[in-house]
């Protein structure tokens, strides 16, 4: 600290750059394990490109070095419910891949030099939309979810259903259609069956699920579907996964954490009843994620008797083994990587003894990581390098705090904190109040998520120059439990909005931050919470939203198809709750916002259209309150072009200089 320059907080000099934030942290995700022609196994997993325009290719790895096998400018990734995900999957020598531009199904021969894709669908099939790819080894056909849109009625809501793609003669059939939503088709072991995930309006997959069971005949069809669990629609479902015996795996939340249950063969039938699936785990933990996106996978099998898992408690995640999981006492022993407690796990996958994983912590950017279960050790196949030196990483110290309660009982949501942070600065030792660390208090969106404790250089960006930052879990986030996460069913603009509210006041309390420059931010249902605290409270100095809603009027009546009535739980149906919609809508109560605002928005966002920042800017502007807007014309629902990520944080930063006088005198 003696050596240290002391300066105000919010006026440090950061090696951080917008640069280094935007184009040296790539996203990765998806991994897969693949044997190759000579025996040996290859790892895969996807890969964005933020200095190419946020293309997200697919990599493999080639002994010590990364091959990245799409070409520029060609990106895998799906549009189904808008948020995609299980855009590729791998057999044998084939790379099969749902390409981003016009959402074809197209395969790679990664063995090959030139790896020139090849398309499996139709070029007059542009209307459809393909995820949660899964190749059957039994019957060499690809299973997939598709969503059919009618470009004659753009308003009229797509239809799902379960598809069957044959590789070789690049010819489809429709498996099963009439649920609304759909998701993981898993062929067993055998290729004589089928299972999979479905859910209808108004749930959300986190929600009410249904696990299906039907026999693929000869012919290709698909007979006796039938619900083997979730049939009293009181449970959400995650992640079915044979075993080859033909005992089927799942996690669900009846017992209000997701844990693991199987269900042995024998009792595997059209009365297949929840009473027959066993715990496999049985933890106050979260074995699951809610299911935004499809191919999330938490969990594999290393070999007949032994699991490979992630589980999540107190917003942490930890790695551990399942072990005698087809006995009547399975057992659950957590490993981690040497010195290394993740703090993030996710895409779990397994083959011959071994587990390969994305991991985090709070001082790595994600890895993939690989499990070897004969040698019971862990080992990094692919390392994102770190750009910042371990002296500039403010570390989050977990914290509760008391929230506003209508009952008795003292009720409490959940943050992590992140100092100032910097190598070269100090704050001044003996500052008042209006000298402390001004403080970005961060609500993650969702609002059915939750916030992340490893290496985020959004976060460090801002603690390196002085800012404090607290990411909320307030109530309504998953990993403490269903209980938890529905505490926020009918409360939405209430409770997220009294948590975001309280944490920064038990900030200030602590001495954490300045009263006179907190700032409360956050995207798509974060952004929604910050303009309902702008609005309704009384507390926050500053706000930035992020494609966030301002009226919810708007959003029931013009969204896509998945979240479509995901405010009938968090509110109430519409319209018989309509003055409630327009009574927690900030665009309403525009005129109860006085301080500065900042908005973002991405002009193809099809989740949060723009004219939901578009509205809202307007009002406040006639107000007379100072309003930064800025928009991207190339860019959705979230921001992916490394250039528009360095501008957006270069603008973040400028507004708060201006705000909040930071000059550093």
């Amino acid at each position: 600290m003696a050596n240290k320059i002391t300066k105000p907080f919010g006026c440090w000099n950061s090696p951080i750059s917008a640069e280094i934030v935007a184009g040296k942290t790539p996203k990765i995700s998806e991994p897969s394990i693949q044997r190759g022609p000579t025996g040996e196994y290859h790892y895969f997993w996807l890969q964005s490109c933020p200095e190419e325009k946020g293309r997200t290719t697919i990599m493999m790895m080639q002994g010590d070095s990364p091959i990245n096998l799409l070409p520029r400018p060609l990106s895998a990734a799906s549009k189904v419910h808008e948020y995609g995900g299980g855009s590729y999957c791998v057999a044998g020598n084939t790379v099969y891949f749902v390409l981003a531009d016009d959402q074809r199904i197209y395969c790679i021969d990664w063995t090959q030099p030139s790896r020139e894709p090849h398309a499996l669908t139709e070029a007059t099939d542009a209307n459809k939309r393909y995820a949660d790819l899964t190749y059957c080894e039994h019957s060499q056909q690809l299973f997939a979810v598709c969503e059919e849109h009618t470009p004659t009625s753009p308003h009229a809501e797509p239809h799902n259903y379960l598809l069957a793609i044959n590789p070789a003669t690049k010819t489809t059939r429709i498996l099963h259609r009439g649920e609304d939503f759909y998701s993981n088709p898993r062929p067993s072991p055998c290729g004589t069956k089928l299972c999979w995930i479905s859910w209808n309006h108004p749930a959300m997959p986190w929600n009410n699920t249904q696990l299906w069971l039907a026999d693929i005949e000869e012919s290709g069809t698909l007979a006796n579907a039938h619900i083997i669990k979730g049939a009293s629609k009181d449970q959400s479902l995650f992640q079915p996964m044979w075993h080859p015996t033909g005992e089927l795996f799942c996690v669900s939340d009846k017992n209000n954490w997701w844990n693991i249950y199987r269900c042995p063969s024998s009792a595997l039938g059209q009365n297949t009843s929840d009473d027959e699936w066993l715990a496999v785990t049985n933890l106050e933990a979260e074995f699951a994620t809610p299911q935004w996106v499809f191919g999330m996978k938490t969990y594999g099998l290393l070999d007949d008797n032994t699991l490979f898992s992630c589980y999540s408690t107190n917003g942490k995640w930890y790695t551990a083994l399942v072990e005698n999981c087809l006995s009547s006492s399975p057992s659950v022993q957590p490993v981690a990587p040497v010195n290394e407690q993740l703090s993030e796990c996710e895409g779990v996958v397994c083959a011959a003894n071994q587990a390969v994983f994305i991991g985090a912590n709070a001082a790595s950017l994600p890895s993939v990581y690989r499990w070897d279960n004969t040698q019971t050790a862990f080992a990094t196949i692919h390392a994102n390098g770190l750009p910042v030196h371990s002296e500039n990483i403010s570390h989050p110290q977990p914290f509760s705090f008391a929230v506003p309660s209508e009952t008795q009982t003292t009720q409490f949501a959940h943050g992590f904190y992140y100092a100032p942070t910097n190598q070269t600065y100090c704050g001044p030792t003996d500052a008042t109040s209006d000298e402390r660390p001004p403080v970005i208090v961060l609500c993650h969106g969702g609002p059915t998520g939750a916030t992340s404790t490893s290496f985020n250089p959004k976060i460090q960006y801002w603690t390196s120059r002085g800012f404090a930052v607290m990411d909320i879990n307030y109530r309504g986030s998953t990993g403490y439990g269903r209980e938890y996460r529905e505490s926020l069913h009918k409360n939405w603009g209430v409770y997220d909005v009294d948590d975001m509210c309280a944490a920064t006041q038990y900030a200030i309390d602590k001495g954490w931050a300045a009263p006179s420059k907190a700032i409360i931010k956050g995207s798509s249902a974060g952004g929604y919470t910050v303009l309902a605290a702008l609005t309704f409270k009384n507390i926050f100095n500053a706000g930035v939203s992020l494609y966030g809603i301002g009226d919810l009027e708007t959003l029931a009546c013009d969204t896509h198809k998945f979240e479509a009535r995901y405010l009938d739980t968090l509110i109430g149906p519409y319209p018989e709750q309509k003055q409630l919609y327009i009574d927690r809508s900030p665009i309403h109560y525009a005129e109860k916002i006085t301080c500065p605002i900042l908005v973002f928005q991405g002009m193809q966002d099809k989740v949060v259209p723009p004219n939901q920042a578009q509205n809202m800017v307007e009002k406040v502007r006639a107000n007379g309150v100072k309003v930064t807007y800025k928009t991207f014309e190339n860019e959705g629902h979230g921001f992916r072009d490394g250039n528009n990520i360095r501008t957006m944080l270069e603008t973040e930063l400028a507004f708060y200089q201006t705000t909040f006088n930071l000059n550093g005198n």
